[in-house]
C-alpha cells in the first residue's frame, strides 16, 4: 500500500521508518508478463508551513505525533487525516483500527486527497477489512485515477490485465498503466515495458522494452535487470547480447533477486556464455531457492537426485520436490509423482502418483503421458486403453510429442483392438520430426520389422543411428546386431 506521510513527513523522521513497499505479487510463471504488481512504497508529499519547528520533530514521541495529527484534522488538512488514516491502519504510535482508517481515508479522499482513495481501494482488494471486495477497489482506484494519481492508474490498469472486479480490458490495462509510466512512477515504467515486451494492449515492440527497463534502472529498479537480460539473452528487440545479459542477471543477483540466481544458475548448468560449472550452478540455485523461487527449489531438487554438482541426496531431493510442488511447480509435481510411482525416496503410491500427474497435466502437458501409461498398465487404476490414448492424444495436441510416439505405440501393438502400423509410422515421423529420440529408434524398427512399412534394413541402420547420436540407448545393443547381419546375410 502507498503511505503517504502528513504534511512535514512527522511520520518518516518520528517513527524512524525508511522507504518500503507492499508488493501485489504477480500469478503464474515468472516469465509471462512479469510485471511488477506494486502498490506502494512511502512516497511523500512536498513540505508546507507547519505549526511545529524541524528542530522539534525529533524530540517527539509518536504519541504526541498522533496528538497533533488529532488537533490538524480539525483545521481541514487532508495530509493529517490521510496521515492518522496511515496511522490506524498500520498500528504506528496508535492501536491498530482499521475501521477507523477506512473512515479516515473516505474523508481524506472526499477533501481532494486522490492518494487515500487509492489506499482504501488496497484495502477492499485485499480484502484486509472482510470479504475482498475488487469491484469496490476499482471504484476507488479509478476515483483517485482520474485525478491523476499515478499510483491508482498503474493499479486500475492491473485490474484491467487481470481482470480482477472488471472485464478483462487489455487496451484499457495499457492506457492506465501508460499514464502511470509518463507520470514517472517506477512501477509504471516496469509495468509499461511488461506490455510492450509481450504485445498485451498494444502492438509488441520489444525495442521499446528494452529503452522503458533501461529507465527503470536508471531510476533505481532491480526488477528491470531480469526482463532486460532476457531480451538481450534472447536478442529479442535488437542485438543479442549474451555478456550483457549476464551482467544483469549478475546485477539482479547481487542485489537479491531470486531470479537473477536462477538464471545464472541455467547458464552455468549448460554451459551458456560461461564455463560450464555445475558448483556454481548449485550455488545459484540454492539462493534462489532459499528465497522460495519454486523453479529453483525443482532444479536444486534435481541436482540432487542426479547427484550433479555434489553427491546424491535423495532425502534433500525430495523435501525440494515436495516446496516446489505445494507452490504448483508442475515439473516437481510430475518428478514427484514418478517418484511415487518407482517408489523412489518415498513410500510406492500409485494412486498419489495418479492425483500428482493430473495436477501438473494443466500446464506441464508431459504429465499426461505418465498419467495415460497408469490407465495403459492398470497400475493404481483399472486399466483403460482408450482413456490412455486420449490422454496420449492430449499431450500430443498440446505440443508434447512423446504423446505421439506412446499413441503409436499402442496403435501399432493394437491392444484393444486392430493394429494400425501405419497411422502408427505417421506418428513416429512426426515425432521424429521434432527431435524425439525414440521416434527414430522406432522408424528403425518399422524398417527392419516390415511392420509399419517396407522392409528396409539399410534405412533401419540409419535410424537406429540417428537415435543413438540423440542419446537414445536402446539402440545401441539393436543397431550392433543390425550390423552383424548386414555383413553376415547380405542378402537377408
Amino acid at each position: 500500500m502507498r503511505i503517504l506521510v502528513c504534511f512535514f513527513c512527522l511520520f518518516l523522521t518520528a517513527f524512524g521508518g525508511t522507504s518500503y513497499g507492499v508488493s501485489w505479487q504477480a500469478t503464474g510463471a515468472e516469465k509471462e508478463l512479469l510485471l511488477t504488481k506494486g502498490v506502494g512504497g512511502l512516497v511523500l508529499l512536498h513540505f508546507r508551513a507547519g505549526k511545529i519547528h524541524r528542530s522539534m520533530r525529533a524530540e517527539m514521541s509518536k504519541s504526541a505525533l498522533i496528538h497533533v495529527l488529532n488537533a490538524e484534522i480539525h483545521t481541514g488538512n487532508a495530509e493529517a487525516v490521510f496521515a492518522l488514516a496511515v496511522a490506524n491502519e498500520m498500528g504506528h504510535g496508535i492501536a491498530r483500527n482499521l475501521p477507523r482508517a477506512m473512515q479516515l481515508y473516505e474523508r481524506a479522499g472526499k477533501m481532494g486527497l486522490a492518494a487515500a482513495y487509492n489506499n482504501l481501494g488496497e484495502i477492499y482488494r485485499q480484502g484486509k477489512h472482510g470479504e475482498a471486495n475488487p469491484a469496490r477497489a476499482r471504484e476507488l482506484y479509478q476515483l483517485a485515477a482520474d485525478w491523476g494519481d499515478a499510483w491508482a492508474q498503474n493499479n486500475l490498469g492491473l485490474l484491467y490485465l487481470h481482470g480482477i472486479g472488471v472485464a478483462r480490458d487489455h487496451k484499457l490495462a495499457f492506457y492506465w498503466v501508460k499514464g502511470a509510466a509518463m507520470a514517472g512512477l517506477l512501477q509504471g515504467i516496469e509495468n509499461l515495458a511488461g506490455l510492450y515486451r509481450d504485445g498485451v494492449g498494444v502492438e509488441r515492440d520489444a525495442m521499446r522494452a528494452r529503452a522503458l527497463y533501461r529507465k527503470a534502472i536508471s531510476l533505481g529498479s532491480v526488477d528491470a535487470h531480469v526482463p532486460l537480460g532476457e531480451l538481450l539473452e534472447n536478442g529479442d528487440g535488437g542485438k543479442k547480447d549474451l555478456a550483457a545479459a549476464i551482467g544483469h542477471y549478475r546485477k539482479a543477483a547481487n542485489a537479491g533477486h531470486r531470479l537473477g540466481n536462477h538464471y545464472l544458475g541455467t547458464l552455468y548448468e549448460d554451459g551458456v556464455g560461461v564455463s560450464r560449472d555445475l558448483g556454481r550452478a548449485f550455488y545459484h540455485y540454492e539462493k534462489a531457492a532459499e528465497k522460495g523461487l519454486p523453479r529453483s527449489q525443482f532444479a536444486l531438487g534435481r541436482f540432487y537426485l542426479l547427484g550433479l554438482g555434489r553427491p546424491p541426496d535423495l532425502k534433500k531431493a525430495v523435501v525440494l520436490y515436495k516446496a516446489a510442488a505445494q507452490k504448483g511447480n508442475a515439473q516437481a509435481l510430475n518428478d514427484l509423482g514418478v517418484l511415487y510411482e518407482s517408489g523412489r525416496g518415498v513410500p510406492q503410491n500409485y494412486e498419489l502418483a495418479l492425483e500428482l500427474y493430473t495436477a501438473a497435466s494443466a500446464r506441464f502437458p508431459f504429465a499426461l503421458t505418465n498419467a495415460g501409461l497408469l490407465y495403459l498398465n492398470g497400475h493404481g487404476v483399472a486399466q483403460d486403453v482408450e482413456r490412455a490414448k486420449a490422454m496420449f492424444k492430449e499431450a500430443s495436441e498440446r505440443g508434447e510429442p512423446v504423446g505421439e510416439v506412446l499413441l503409436g505405440k499402442v496403435l501399432l501393438k493394437g491392444f484393444n483392438q486392430a493394429p494400425k502400423p501405419q497411422k502408427a509410422a505417421q506418428l513416429f515421423f512426426s515425432a521424429a520430426s521434432k527431435g524425439v529420440p525414440e521416434a527414430y529408434y522406432l522408424l528403425g524398427f518399422c524398417h527392419e520389422s516390415g511392420l509399419c512399412m517396407d522392409r528396409n534394413l539399410l534405412k533401419a541402420r540409419e535410424f537406429y543411428k540417428i537415435a543413438l547420436e540423440h542419446g537414445y540407448q536402446g539402440a545401441e545393443r539393436v543397431l550392433r546386431q543390425l550390423e552383424w547381419r548386414l555383413r553376415t546375410q547380405p542378402h537377408n
